[in-house]
């Protein structure tokens, strides 16, 4: 049976760091953007190392896409599905740009919510299906530690990962009862692309994919672990 690893948000830090991971354990690669051009030149690495590589475009604004994209995958044998995407802006410097309920509108609120959490529902609802059938596979989440901490300046941002974390836990156990994994690796700093922190979180997402099913968790912690916020 075939073993695909579904990236959705293949960008640069995490997202392919872990496909790399991935493929190097033997899986069938499928990378996915809004701008698949972009993502040529990483495809063609992996697949001059014998990997098998695919790019499809997916518009994680697009809730139709996704669920096409997932459901399609997850047809064709086992799968470990990791869903990568949020929306973060920042200046030339690197600097994470503040953006405040005050300066969103209506369009960009509702969008955002969309690519950062929405389409993780939808993904993994279409992912299921197949999953089952299969009986097994592995949902990988990226997650953040403003779920726990939560910032005015980055309000869509918290909201969503705290909704992603709270999802997976919730989604665990009855998952783990269809020999189907959910887990997150809640990241609390900023990564840079193609650093080794990056490398080192690709191989908590593996640590967490390989693990026995009697040590299954839902959450691994990269970056200083911290409390809930409480007033």
């Amino acid at each position: 049976m075939s073993k695909t690893f579904l990236s959705i948000g293949s960008g640069p830090g995490i997202g392919l760091a872990t496909a790399r991971r991935f493929a190097a354990e033997g899986y069938d690669i499928v990378l996915s953007s809004r701008n698949p051009a972009a993502l040529q030149q990483h495809a063609e690495a992996l697949r001059a190392t014998g990997v098998g590589v695919t790019i499809k475009q997916v518009d994680t604004s697009n809730a139709q896409q996704v669920a096409a994209l997932a459901g399609a995958i997850s047809d064709g044998g086992e799968l470990v599905l990791h869903y990568n995407t949020a929306v973060l802006v920042f200046q030339p410097d690197g600097i994470l740009v503040p953006q405040p309920i005050e300066t969103q509108s209506t369009e960009m609120l509702t969008s955002t919510m969309q690519i950062n959490l929405s389409s993780a529902l939808v993904a993994i609802q279409s992912a299921l299906p197949g999953m089952k059938r299969h009986g097994k596979g592995s949902i990988l989440i990226t997650g953040g530690g403003v779920a726990l901490r939560p910032r005015a300046d980055q309000l869509t941002l918290s909201v969503s990962k705290a909704g992603l974390r709270s999802m997976t836990q919730a989604l665990f156990e009855p998952l783990s009862a269809d020999n189907i994994h959910i887990a997150t690796v809640t990241v609390n700093q900023l990564i840079g692309a193609d650093s080794q922190d990056s490398r080192d979180i690709a191989e908590l997402f593996w640590k967490l994919h390989a693990q026995a099913k009697t040590d299954w968790t839902w959450e691994e912690w990269f970056g200083a672990r911290i409390a809930p916020a409480t007033n």
